[in-house]
């Protein structure tokens, strides 16, 4: 892992639901942590030519931190540049607890 190469500062944030006054549940998203990251580009699956997974998909290497080994891809995402995206997948590479990779695709805006 080339410590050197984490230039990137990215955002975690996990779902979480808020009651207000009136005991309506709403799902909203909060900071979970922050930390520098290896950004590495996901290449889209091609079948016979044609691609088949067009959206923009990176992959953010981090070092391990016990914040981080908590993250689930349903419950996550990140922010950076000011882009979210969700996750797809976490790889933890291995088992010596060094650095782990989070597969995301760029949320699409509606």
């Amino acid at each position: 892992m080339n410590i050197g190469a984490m230039r990137t500062k990215i955002t975690f944030q996990k779902s979480a639901v808020t009651v207000d006054k009136y005991g309506n549940h709403t799902n909203g998203w909060t900071d979970y942590c922050s930390c520098w990251a290896t950004v590495g580009t996901s290449t889209g699956s091609e079948s016979e030519g044609v691609v088949v997974n067009p959206e923009e998909s990176l992959d953010f290497t981090c070092r391990y931190s016990s914040e981080l080994a908590a993250v689930e891809s349903t419950k996550y995402r990140i922010i950076t540049e000011g882009r979210i995206y969700n996750i797809t997948y976490v790889n933890p590479m291995g088992c010596k607890r060094n650095s782990l990779k989070f597969n995301c695709k760029l949320e699409k805006k509606t």
